[in-house]
């Protein structure tokens, strides 16, 4: 029991940081919004990142979830960022199944991530399973990001992972823990 994470996300130029490019969700904006003018294009999306992710688990089992980035030549960055952000003090183990060419992957203060280095990469993908404590039983909610980013020098894997923020967010799962 998979489910597909059913959004879309660009990865900009500016800045390196994702925007939606689903219709509903711009239609739904709210009116003290910006929004596009009639006359303008809107700007075409740059790459896509799929979420695969479990609907149900046992107590003390584990979840596979899978990333797929598409279309990374469009965007002009020299690496990508792909994180979950897990709920604290719940996780006793984070394995990478299948990691990107020219990647570092880890787990640190409950994120798991991959710093990729694209070198002219058009996809990549990424497989983590996560192991839940046994204590923990009800609904386990993950955030998805993924952010364009430069390299430069003197920074670490971590200090790339610190630069997410909210407006990376690419998808929200929902795993349902059950208690047999």
């Amino acid at each position: 029991m998979r489910r597909s994470s059913a959004l879309i996300t660009t990865l900009a130029l500016a800045a390196g940081s994702l925007l939606w490019s689903s219709a509903p969700a711009q239609a739904a904006a709210p009116s003290g919004q910006a929004t596009v003018e009639a006359g303008s294009t809107a700007a075409r999306p740059k790459a896509y990142v799929r979420v695969l992710y479990p609907t149900r688990m046992r107590r003390g089992g584990s979840a596979t979830f899978s990333y797929k980035a598409t279309r990374l030549r469009r965007i002009e960055a020299d690496g990508v960022v792909l994180a979950a952000f897990l709920p604290k003090n719940t996780v006793s183990k984070v394995r990478f199944l299948a990691k990107p060419p020219h990647s570092k992957c880890g787990y640190y203060a409950s994120r798991a991530y991959c710093v990729v280095k694209l070198k002219g990469a058009n996809t990549i993908s990424m497989r983590l399973q996560i192991s839940v404590k046994y204590k923990y039983a009800g609904k386990y909610y993950i955030n998805h990001y993924a952010r364009a980013i430069g390299f430069e020098s003197g920074l670490s894997t971590r200090d790339y992972v610190r630069q997410i923020s909210r407006e990376d967010l690419i998808a929200k799962s929902k795993t349902i823990i059950s208690l047999r």
